[in-house]
Parts: C-alpha cells; structure tokens; sequence
C-alpha cells in the first residue's frame, strides 16, 4: 500500500524476545517457503542466495529481522533455480494471507533477482535487490558468463524483469566498477525501472552494507517511504562508518598494486570494528592473488617486494606471515621465507601450515634432519594435526626411517580410520618390510573409497601385481586411466596384469594403443616391444 502524504511510513516492532518457530506455508520441488511469525506491522519477504538452502525452519536474512522484530517471510531455492515463476504463483495465496501490511521483498544475488521479479506476484509493493541479475539466460547477457550453466529454458522461459513486476518503488545496490553486475543493473534500470543505488567497489558483495541490523531497519523504513533521496543520501553516509565498504575498497586497491593505500583502508576498517579473522582473510586472500598475478606476469622481484611489504605492515598477523612465507617458498627465495615462517611460529608456535612450511624450505637447503625435528616439535605442540602428522610421516618414509613413519600413519588412522594417505603410506612401509598381506588389507580398504585418486590407485594396482593378484590390479589400472587417459604408467600396468593373467593378445592390443599414443614414453615402448603386434 502506498504511504499518504504526511504519514510517517510504519516502523519495525520491537525485537521479539522469543522468535517463534517457522512455520512451512509452501513447499515443491524447486522451492520452500517459511514464515517466520512477529507481530509488526510490516512483513520482509526474502529470497535466499545462491548457496542458502533449506535447513528446518531457517530463512535468509533471519538474523536481522528477528532483531528487528519482523514477521518473516523466507523463500528458499533447493538448488541454483532462480525461483521459477510457476512455482513462486503456486506459493504467492499462502504468502499474502500471512502478510499484516506492508511487504517489501528482499534479496542477494539470485535471491536479489528473485525479489525484483517477484514482488508485485506476491503482493509486495516495495523491492529491494542486492547485486541482482536482470537475466542469466546466455541470449539475453552473452556478456556475463557467471551463471549461464544453471539456465533452463524449460523451467526458466522469459527470465527478464518486466515493467511492474518489481512493485511500485524498486530499488538496487549494485557496483558500477563490477562489469558483471554493472551490465545487469543496466537492464533492470533501463527495461523495468529499477532505481540504482551506486555502491563503487563494493564488487559482488554490497550485501555487507546492510549486515548492521539498525541500519538495515533504517533503509527499509525508507523503502516503505519512497523516499529515494534519503536512501541514496544513507548510503553514501554508510561508506564512511561501514568497515566492509572500507576493506573493499582495500581490497580493490590491492589488486590494483595500491600496496600502502590498501593497508591505510585495512586498517580504518579495524579501527570501525571489522573483526580480525575478515581482516586477516582478506589480507591472506589478496596478497596471494597479487603474487600470483605478478608471476604469471614474470616479474617476480615486484611479488617479493609485496610479500616483505606485508610481513612489515601486519607483523603481528601470523596466519597472514604463515601464508606470506608459503608465497616466499612459492618464489624460491628459500631464506627469507625461512625467516618469515620462524616469525609466525614466534607469534603462534600452534600454526601446523607454517611448521610445514618452515621444513619444506629447511629441505630445500639440504637440512632434512633439522626438517624432521622440527616436525617432530610441531606434533608434540598440536597432536591433532593431522597434515602436519602426514608430513612428518613423509619426511620420516623419505628419510629412511620407515618404523618411525609407520608410527606416524598409526597415530592419524586413530584419529581417521579411513585417512587415504595414511591408508596408502602405511601400506607402502608394510610392502618395503615385506609384511605383503597386512599391505594388500591396507590397499582394498582405500579401494572402498569411492573418490580415491589417480596416483593412489596407481600405487595399489602396482602394489597387487608385486603380490601376485594381476586379476585384481587389472580394473584399477582401468579405473587410473578413467581419471588420467594418458597416463603411460597405467598403461604398463594394465598390460603386465592382463599378460600375467593369461590374457596376452588383449596385454599386446593395450601396449600397442599406448606406444601410438605416447611415442615417447620409453617404459611404454620397451612393453610394446616385449609384447609385440597382437598375434590374433
């Protein structure tokens, strides 16, 4: 309903004490749909992104509603659906007979499409998308490539928002710096007159303006006034009291080697509150992608420098100095990345990665008792670690201690009893001692795991012929070059199991199909020649 002039547009009730459970108004194969009761007058519909999907009574964006006390209304998809018209028209009687008012619908992403398209079907009058499409059928935006796999014409038809779907007063937040979410805008302003609230640099991620559940109150009551001045004047003023709008552009700086304005925005985004595992995250995060950019642009000296420039800004951010001495080790500066593994051990001696990677560069520089040793502290300092336990249990079999490795693998089957590496070196220290039948147990238990890889399956098929059961070998050579087609030793093994199972002709066909294919693999030419042409 539209607000009278004069009026002031009705508020959120108070936060309810006790949210009450939801209660499923509509559910079918593509859709749920929840309400979740309060007693204010206005009712937020939301449409879940994405990644949200049912989960008992659960609806997006529950937190802030049930702080701001709102009678709740969640569709949630079942899958990458974008919420097919027909079955939002079979739930829309059940979600306006739950409405007390005003409804406005709300969403992110595909939910921030679905909010739009939907709307008026509902009943909603108001609309507010976050980072919405307009289309993701590949005719209508071969441009935007993001979410083309999940197009289906048959259950999608005619995805683009109409004039008037969208209710009366529809708004979005979306980046015009993001080319993605910039051409999508640009449809749903030009063809169903939405109105576009600007959120530069923001990215795919506007949504973190509005995680404050205040000011999230705040812009829906706007929303219920129309009043679009007054919205866009909120936002702007958000930019500089929110900590995500300040990490993001942080974020974009970064990326575009803006190293020490990146790190002055980072840091006002920990003084606004952002908290210190976001923080950490996104320094992690975008200090690997700008020393990946800057290798594969074969300028490694600039990644260096990056990484060191970091390690100084943020000296008391281990799990950052860990991931920045993996990137040194990345770029073969073997000292300085053992320098700055040992600094993030200083800080947090609990950090298995960079234990891991502290032995790695030791290694490299011919210390492999010191790699083991230390190793060996690290376990004592975080048993549970089952990597770091893994590595150590690699280093021990690489170093010719294969009792002390065999501990190793013992002590993480105990913490997982089908760990597959465990599983496959455990078996490989049974079969160098010669203890072949407890090895074979070991090998058919990793069989069992439906996703086992390549290079374990490899290592079992060899395992089977060594023992002498080629029959068995045989499908797992087959199940190796599945996964890996032109793995020549597979195709050695696949030969020798069916020649010393009695199957010579069939041996001599895969060795021949293999020398074709691999000319200059020598083992795969040698069994050809053993074997010969087929001799039938």
């Amino acid at each position: 309903m539209a607000v009278e002039a004069g009026k002031a547009a009705p508020k959120p009730a108070a936060p309810a004490r006790e949210p009450v459970p939801g209660i499923i108004l509509y559910e079918d194969e593509h859709i749920l749909v929840v309400h979740r009761p309060a007693e204010s007058a206005l009712t937020l519909v939301t449409f879940a992104d994405l990644t949200f999907r049912p989960r008992g009574d659960a609806v997006w964006g529950q937190e802030p509603a049930e702080k701001l006390g709102l009678n709740t209304i969640g569709l949630v998809a079942k899958r990458e659906n974008w919420f097919p018209v027909a079955s939002v028209e079979a739930a829309a009687p059940a979600v306006r007979a739950a409405f007390q008012g005003p409804a406005i619908a709300y969403g992110y992403s595909m939910g921030g499409y679905a909010a739009l398209k939907h709307a008026a079907r509902l009943g909603c009058e108001q609309s507010l998308g976050i980072c919405p499409q307009a289309t993701i059928d590949p005719a209508e935006c071969p441009w935007d490539t993001r979410f083309h796999r999940f197009y289906d014409p048959a259950l999608h038809g005619s995805m683009a928002v109409a004039p008037g779907e969208a209710g009366d007063f529809a708004v979005m937040l979306a980046d015009p710096y993001m080319a993605e979410d910039n051409g999508q805008s640009t449809l749903l302003a030009r063809d169903a007159g939405v109105h576009w609230l600007r959120t530069p640099f923001m990215s795919h991620a506007a949504i973190w303006l509005l995680v404050d559940s205040r000011f999230l109150g705040q812009v829906l009551q706007l929303m219920l006034a129309r009043d679009l001045p007054q919205l866009a004047a909120v936002m702007r003023a958000r930019r500089h009291v929110s900590p995500h709008w300040a990490r993001h552009v942080a974020n974009a700086a970064f990326r575009h080697g803006h190293i020490r304005l990146a790190n002055r925005l980072w840091k006002r985004a920990k003084r606004l509150g952002l908290s210190r595992g976001i923080l950490s995250g996104d320094l992690q995060r975008q200090l690997a992608l700008r020393v990946g950019d800057l290798r594969a642009r074969k300028q490694p000296r600039r990644a260096r420098h990056a990484v060191l420039l970091q390690t100084k800004a943020w000296p008391q951010d281990a799990a950052l100095i860990a991931r920045a001495g993996h990137l040194m080790l990345a770029l073969a500066d073997l000292p300085e990345a053992e320098k700055i593994f040992r600094a993030a051990l200083a800080l947090r001696p609990d950090l298995g990665n960079a234990y891991i990677g502290l032995s790695l560069c030791l290694g490299g520089q011919k210390r492999l008792g010191e790699a083991v040793s230390l190793c060996q502290q690290g376990v004592q300092v975080i048993p549970a670690d089952l990597k770091l336990r893994m590595h150590l249990a690699q280093l021990l079999l690489n170093t010719g201690r294969a009792d002390e490795a065999e501990t190793q693998f013992r002590a993480v089957l105990q913490h997982e009893a089908t760990h597959p590496k465990a599983l496959l070196g455990l078996s490989q220290v049974l079969a160098a001692r010669g203890d072949r039948a407890e090895a074979v147990a070991m090998a058919r238990r990793l069989l069992e795991d439906p996703e086992v890889d390549a290079e374990t399956c490899l290592w079992l098929g060899q395992l089977l012929l060594y023992v002498g059961e080629p029959a068995e070998a045989e499908p797992i050579f087959r199940r190796v070059l599945a996964m890996t087609p032109g793995n020549g030793t597979a195709y050695v093994g696949l030969a020798r199991a069916l020649e010393r199972s009695g199957h010579l002709v069939p041996a001599q066909k895969v060795a021949m199909q293999a020398a074709t294919l691999l000319p200059d693999d020598a083992k795969v030419q040698a069994i050809h020649k053993r074997l010969g042409p087929p001799s039938a």
